[in-house]
C-alpha cells in the first residue's frame, strides 16, 4: 500500500560570508542637519538556503563592533567607546534569523531575526535583494545580497548624546558569500 504523504526532496546550501568582501554601511544625523556615514569592515557569517521552502533558510552574522570606521579618528575613539559601543566589553554585534519568507519579488526576501547590540537582544526586519549568482575566476559559486533595515540605537542602550545625535540609523549591508556545500533534505509530511 502506498504512503499517502508526499516524498519531496530538496537540498539546503552552505554559504560562508566572506569577510574581505562584505561590509555594513550605516547613516545617522548629527546636530539634525549633518549626516554621519560609516561602516563596520569586519563581517563574518553563514547562509543556509533552501529554496525549495526558504522558510527553512536562515543566517547568522558577527560584526567586529571595533571595526566601525567613519573616516575620523577621534570619533571611531569614542564610538568604541563605554558612551557608545564598549567594544571591550562587548566585542561583538550578532544577528541570528528567525524566519525567512519570500519577499515582493523574485530577488527579494523579507529575513526577521534578533539583532545584539552590547548584550541587549531586539527583533529587526531586513529586506534583503539577491543581487548576483555567478563563479568566481577559480570556479566557487558566489552569491550576492544587499539587506536594508532601519533601527532605533536607544533600543540598544546606545543612548549617549541623545539629541544632539539621532536615534534612528538606516543600514546596508552588502553581502558576498561563497557556496561551501550541500546536503539533501527528505520531507515526508503530508
Amino acid at each position: 500500500m502506498e504512503s499517502q504523504s508526499a516524498i519531496r526532496e530538496c537540498a539546503e546550501t552552505y554559504w560562508f560570508i566572506e569577510p574581505g568582501y562584505t561590509i555594513a554601511h550605516f547613516k545617522i544625523k548629527s546636530f539634525l542637519f549633518h549626516t554621519i556615514a560609516g561602516n563596520f569592515s569586519e563581517v563574518a557569517g553563514t547562509v543556509v538556503l533552501n529554496e525549495a521552502d526558504l522558510r527553512r533558510s536562515s543566517v547568522t552574522a558577527i560584526i567586529q563592533a571595533g571595526s566601525i570606521d567613519t573616516g575620523n579618528q577621534r570619533r571611531d575613539r569614542h564610538l568604541r567607546s563605554a558612551d557608545f559601543l564598549s567594544v571591550e566589553e562587548h566585542p561583538e554585534i550578532s544577528f541570528r534569523s528567525t524566519s525567512v519568507e519570500k519577499g515582493r519579488d523574485r530577488d527579494t526576501l523579507n529575513v526577521i531575526g534578533l539583532l545584539t547590540i552590547k548584550n541587549t537582544s531586539r527583533e529587526i526586519a531586513l529586506l534583503v535583494t539577491q543581487v548576483d549568482r555567478s563563479r568566481s575566476p577559480q570556479g566557487e559559486e558566489i552569491i550576492y545580497y544587499t539587506a536594508v533595515t532601519e533601527i532605533d540605537r536607544h533600543d540598544f542602550g546606545v543612548k549617549h548624546m541623545r539629541g544632539l545625535i539621532g536615534g534612528k540609523l538606516k543600514i546596508a549591508i552588502h553581502i558576498q558569500a561563497q557556496k561551501q556545500g550541500s546536503i539533501r533534505i527528505v520531507d515526508s509530511s503530508p
